[in-house]
């Protein structure tokens, strides 16, 4: 029964990582397309933007690492130890959070300036602000648990926080392509620019959506594996 539950416990952890260290070589090498071709052409802000997603992955990333070496080589075969909750794990909302929350802010900002509409603004504005704080809030939770069997707990703050992010990400989204699809002028060059940047906002907000509801649903679950593991314990 210890067999099961280290591969239920560590086996995502695992996995999770070293998917999270893929994208994160895959960002990696477009951060440096980017500064080394890109960057001329935009203004200072998207510059920060960029530095500062880079500068907060690679910190995640790192800490994901160390979190997968106490696990698997400082307390190797403590199994006793899959249970405790490293701060790399409990810190992921802050750092998810800290990283959106500048871009939809900006994000907001464009589609502004496209509408012309302050009301736009300022409900975007509010969807990004609520699903940040309660990003923060899952974080804070988090880091008060100190046993992933007390995980489920946190359900209702991460349900709330993942439906917000969907929210405010599908809602950005939406107005993008709707914004850029009023830009269109007729000519077959610049409506063609346009038509890749809206499937690029479209593919982009889809890809982080589906992780959110991937996140919600199995987190949601936790509480169910426990009940699996509970039984599979009896047997």
């Amino acid at each position: 029964m210890h067999d099961i539950s280290t591969n239920l416990v560590l086996g995502p952890v695992v996995i999770g990582t070293i998917f999270n260290a893929f994208l994160y070589g895959i960002c990696f090498l477009q951060f440096l397309s980017y500064w080394e071709y890109g960057k001329s052409n935009d203004t200072t802000i998207i510059h920060l933007l960029v530095g500062w997603t880079f500068f907060l992955d690679t910190f995640h990333t790192c800490a994901l690492l160390y979190m997968l070496w106490v696990y698997t080589v400082v307390e190797f075969n403590n199994r006793e130890f899959l249970s405790t909750v490293l701060w790399p794990f409990s810190a992921t909302p802050i750092i998810t959070t800290l990283t959106s929350f500048p871009i939809e802010f900006y994000l907001a900002w464009r589609i502004k300036l496209f509408s012309r509409s302050t009301k736009i603004f300022f409900g975007l504005l509010v969807l990004a602000a609520a699903q940040t704080s309660l990003g923060l809030a899952c974080s804070i939770a988090a880091f008060m648990v100190p046993n992933i069997a007390l995980y489920h707990n946190l359900i209702p703050y991460v349900v709330s926080w993942q439906v917000l992010a969907v929210a405010a990400d599908g809602s950005i989204t939406v107005l993008l392509w709707w914004c850029l699809t009023k830009s269109r002028i007729g000519s077959r060059r610049s409506d063609s620019v346009i038509t890749r940047v809206i499937r690029s906002s479209i593919e982009t907000a889809a890809f982080v959506a589906f992780f959110c509801i991937m996140d919600l649903v199995t987190f949601v679950s936790s509480r169910l594996l426990d009940s699996l593991i509970a039984w599979l314990n009896k047997v």
